[in-house]
């Protein structure tokens, strides 16, 4: 008989346009290579249409497909105020998703072999209903910390207020991850966030975003080797920062500005704008698109400035799989294992950013051979063949206990 899995998805993995959705979306369809799985997903910002076709698309390898709306949460004073004395973040308690719930429960009811929670971020309101509604073998995949951990700065409100948030999440965490089984997360530098959270050491294994290289090939138009690309939601802090840091720091610093377009995809509902386009007139925003591939095979470069964060960049591994240099900080590749000259260029600093730009625009043979080492980075660490091992592997291991 084979195996029967419950997956439920923070992300509703259809389209794959963002990197959570991209990791849900890989991680099913090597899933359902390895087992029948039924799908339980939250859903955000998708029309009727694109829902009804997304489940019709994810319905080639899930035996139900089932989507709620999501909780969305919003702040306040009396939230901020609770999260001093209650164990539960703020960001938990008040994305309590109910409906969400009953469809969970419904569905364990049938009985599975063990339920997969593909989280992509922080343990959520998603994780903690399936604690809370007894799910086992529990796997909770693609964990993230690093995104609370505070920089290094003067002490200061700000810095309190951070400090205070990452020391109540880890305090969540560990309490939480006494009733999973297996945490996967994306690298190395984020296992090491979790090592003194867990009940075994073993509990945590990594497992790299992957991609499908089927979905990277083909003509998507010509490339125009001036254009930077960022893709990014500024739904996401850490996306807005780094194009508020690179338009105001860095755009006036590239020596070929007068033939460089700027280019940044994704949701930007909600974020000050006149700054960016202020510091560098040619920037473009798309908005949402349906589908990003184009947008990546067209660019000359991509950029990732990034300034904090977590997990691994799956723009990055895009970039590299469509044949598309990167020019990245350190912190933005953090967890891949790239190298600069040879796969991708790194700069931390304004200047050295500016420098790294100009040099791929200047210089072809310098942007084709990091384009073809990006390119055979991604296919010999990053295939989804790779993860399928893995997981596996893991349930293989669930199967034995």
């Amino acid at each position: 008989m084979p195996l029967r899995l419950l997956v439920v998805s923070e992300w509703f993995p259809y389209p794959p346009i963002a990197g959570a959705k991209i990791r849900a979306y890989n991680l099913i369809r090597q899933l359902a290579r390895l087992a029948e799985v039924d799908l339980v997903a939250q859903v955000r910002t998708l029309t009727p249409d694109q829902l009804a076709a997304g489940q019709e698309h994810m319905g080639q390898y899930c035996g139900s497909v089932e989507a709620v709306p999501v909780v969305p949460y919003q702040y306040s004073a009396a939230k901020a105020l609770r999260a001093l004395v209650d164990p539960v973040p703020p960001v938990v308690r008040y994305m309590h998703n109910l409906p969400l719930e009953q469809a969970v429960a419904d569905k364990l009811s049938r009985g599975y072999d063990a339920v997969v929670g593909t989280i992509s971020g922080y343990p959520s309101a998603t994780l903690h209903s399936l604690v809370r509604l007894g799910a086992h073998p529990l796997i909770a995949d693609s964990l993230e910390l690093g995104v609370f951990r505070p920089k290094k700065r003067k002490i200061s409100p700000r810095y309190a207020r951070n400090a205070y948030t990452w020391w109540h999440m880890r305090r969540f965490t560990r309490a939480i991850l006494r009733d999973v089984d297996v945490v996967t997360v994306t690298s190395e530098a984020e296992q090491a966030l979790f090592s003194n959270l867990l009940r075994d050491p073993d509990q945590c294994v990594v497992v790299p975003n992957m991609l499908d290289l089927r979905d990277y090939q083909g003509q998507h138009g010509l490339r125009d080797y001036n254009t930077l690309l960022y893709a990014g939601s500024f739904g996401y802090i850490a996306n807005y920062e780094a194009m508020l840091w690179f338009t105001q720091d860095v755009f006036r610093s590239i020596a070929n500005r007068q033939i460089v377009k700027v280019r940044v995809t994704g949701n930007t509902a909600g974020r000050d704008l006149a700054p960016l386009k202020e510091a560098c007139p040619p920037i473009e925003f798309t908005g949402f698109v349906d589908d990003i591939r184009p947008y990546f095979a067209q660019s000359g470069i991509c950029i990732v400035p990034i300034l904090s964060g977590g997990s691994t960049r799956l723009k990055i591994l895009e970039a590299l799989a469509w044949g598309t240099p990167v020019v990245s900080t350190h912190i933005g590749a953090e967890g891949l294992e790239v190298t600069h000259e040879q796969n991708i260029l790194l700069a931390d600093t304004p200047a050295d950013f500016a420098k790294a730009i100009d040099r791929l625009i200047q210089d072809r043979d310098l942007w084709l051979r990091i384009a073809q080492g990006g390119r055979c980075l991604v296919e010999e660490r990053y295939s989804t063949d790779r993860m399928s091992h893995q997981l596996a592997r893991i349930l293989a291991r669930l199967k034995s206990q």
